[in-house]
Parts: structure tokens; sequence; C-alpha cells
């Protein structure tokens, strides 16, 4: 449904040539890295600290950020869905609706089920955002509504406030639990450090993730008390470098200021995208975004030129037609604009 695909297409590449004569240089990634450069805020731990303890800590410090009461992590974005998707079905058998275990999927156009739900034969895939449709969908078997705000699997898109609204009214009204699929945009990166924080429209459970380069993947799977009651046994403890690096980043991304200087980021992002957009209007048909999340919607399919930007030296992220940018957060100004500049004398190549 969204998140970084696991395709070789979209991995980051070695060191290459970026000036022609034989010197290696390190790409600009812009393909939705996390940090590794937490500029004085990595985690200080005594040596002996065990992993539950880094584990509750890492919670204690995610908890009052968000909107739930407890939080859970694992080592995979799939082993959260799972977990996730078995508390919402006890809940619903605790308050005595056991039939209750269908979960609608709203993935757009060309989304798909998260990562460890694709064989769950009551997970429905609704690939539209009609009202009509949904309400259509919502029966005495439904036990929840999985949305993303942010697409970014096939395709690329912010989802409009609204829609999350009407969905939050929807589960209101029937008696469902709202989950949001933040693997994409959670952590910081659109600016806030939720993206549903935008739009005011709170979900019931949450998965956010954390994909450092030098250690496994932490996934944080975060629930309001009343669905927390229902959670199974205590998943297995993360590694101890993840912790590190999952607790490093929640301090860095609670500094005074940091949030701001990535909101200013993603502006500086958007106006650089914005000047090549008009410039290039053959090349681009679209541009569409947030923060640090920032779509060029193309004529054709984006691979190709994702291949071509990543031998030029810029690491970005094809979504079919949408060429994804998402630095990390701790981009500078004058990457932003290398990037745009690799990109602009592409097209200007191209367009002999």
């Amino acid at each position: 449904m969204s998140g970084a695909s696991s395709d070789s297409a979209n991995e980051p590449s070695d060191p290459i040539d970026l000036a022609g004569d034989g010197a290696m240089a390190t790409p600009l990634d812009f393909s939705g890295a996390s940090p590794e450069n937490f500029s004085g805020f990595a985690a200080l731990s005594d040596e002996h600290e065990e992993a539950a303890s880094l584990s509750d800590a890492l919670c204690a410090k995610i908890t009052p950020l968000s909107f739930g009461d407890r939080v859970f992590l694992f080592p995979s974005e799939a082993e959260a869905w799972r977990y996730a998707v078995e508390t919402m079905r006890r809940h619903h058998r605790i308050v005595g609706r056991p039939k209750r275990r269908r979960l609608i999927v709203c993935a757009g156009a060309c989304g798909g089920s998260p990562p460890g739900l694709e064989t769950d034969g009551d997970v429905v895939l609704l690939q539209t955002d009609d009202p009509g449709a949904l309400a259509a969908a919502v029966d005495n078997r439904t036990a929840a509504i999985l949305i993303a705000p942010a697409r970014t699997k096939a395709g690329f898109e912010i989802v409009p406030g609204g829609l999350l609204a009407r969905l939050r009214e929807t589960a209101d009204e029937y008696g469902l639990v709202l989950a949001y699929d933040e693997s994409s945009c959670g952590f910081g990166r659109s600016g806030m450090l939720w993206t549903h924080e935008w739009t005011g429209v709170t979900p019931d459970v949450m998965v956010a993730l954390h994909r450092p380069q030098s250690a496994p993947p932490l996934a944080a799977l975060v629930l309001t008390q009343r669905l927390a009651r229902g959670a199974p046994e205590r998943p297995s403890l993360l590694a101890r470098e993840t912790l590190m690096s999952g607790r490093a980043l929640m301090d860095m991304l609670t500094a005074p200021g940091f949030l701001e200087r990535v909101q200013n980021r993603g502006w500086r992002l958007e106006d650089r995208l914005t000047e090549l957009f008009y410039a290039r209007r053959g090349a681009f048909t679209a541009l569409s975004g947030l923060g640090l999340l920032q779509g060029l919607a193309l004529p054709t399919e984006a691979e190709p030129m994702r291949a071509t930007l990543a031998e030029r030296g810029l690491l970005t992220y094809a979504m079919g037609s949408f060429l994804g940018l998402f630095p990390a957060l701790t981009v500078e100004d004058d990457e932003i604009d290398a990037a745009a500049s690799i990109i602009d004398a592409m097209c200007a190549q191209d367009a002999r």
C-alpha cells in the first residue's frame, strides 16, 4: 500500500563517477532513506543495558508524541501489520462481535495490501475513494478500515484531509477501527512527526517505519488503550542496534527546531521542483507532495528516468508514472539544489 519498494531497481547504488573523470562520489539519495547522520543526536546507552530496557525507553519516547496509549516494536512492517490486524479482531471478539474480521484497505486506483496481509482472505481491497463504494463494502463482518495518508506504491498521492475525515466518521458510525499506514510518511518526513497531524484526523491504529542503513528496520505499531486491551502476547525484542538507531532518531525529531527545519527544507524542495516543472513542461505533467515527500508525474512510466538519474548521481524512487523525491530528514539546501540541477540537466539533454 505504501512504503519503499524492495525491488532492486529502487535500491541505492554504489558510489559512482559523478564528474565523468573517474573520481568516485557518493550519490545524492532522494529515494526515501532514513537519516544516518544524526548530527550529535546519537543515543548514549550503557553497553550492558538490556534490549528490554531499550525497547521500553523507545516506546516511552514515541507514545506521548502520538495519538496512542501503547506502542509495540517489530523488526518488519509485515509483522507489525499481522499483529495489528489480530489485535483489531481480538478487540471485536472481546466486545462481543466475533464475526467482525474483515479489513477494508482503501488503496486508491493503483495500491495494494500492506506487507504481511497479501494472503489474508478477510482483507478487502478497495481501489476507489468513492463514498458509495465504501458504504457498499461495509457490512456486519467489517472490523476495520485502513488507509495510507500518503500513497507511494504504484502511484503517488497525498490523501486529502476530507477523505480521512469521512473515513473517521464512517468508523465511528459503524463501530469500526480506523488504521493508518505511515510506513513511508511517518517519523517526520512530512514536516510533522506524523503526516495525519496536518489534517487533525486521528486513527485508532498506526504503523510507521524507520529504515536505518546500518541496522535492521524498525516498525512501530501505535494503539489506543481501547485497542491495546486485545493485543496478543508481547512481540519479540528487536536488535540492540535497531533500538539505538530508533532512540537517536526520536531524539533528533524532538530536538527544538528540528521539525521546523524539515518543513523549511520541504518548502525549498517544493520550490525547486516547481521551477523545474514550469521550465520543463514537456517532461512532466504534474507536481504534488508534502514536506520531504514530493513527486513529479511523467507522461510515461518513471522507471527509465529513475535509472538514468541514478547513473548521473541522483537516487530517486519510481512509483508508476511518478518520480518520487524523498530526501533524508537531514538534507541540506545545496543537496536539494543539486538534485534539481541534475534533473534539469537530464531534461535539457533529452530535449536536444
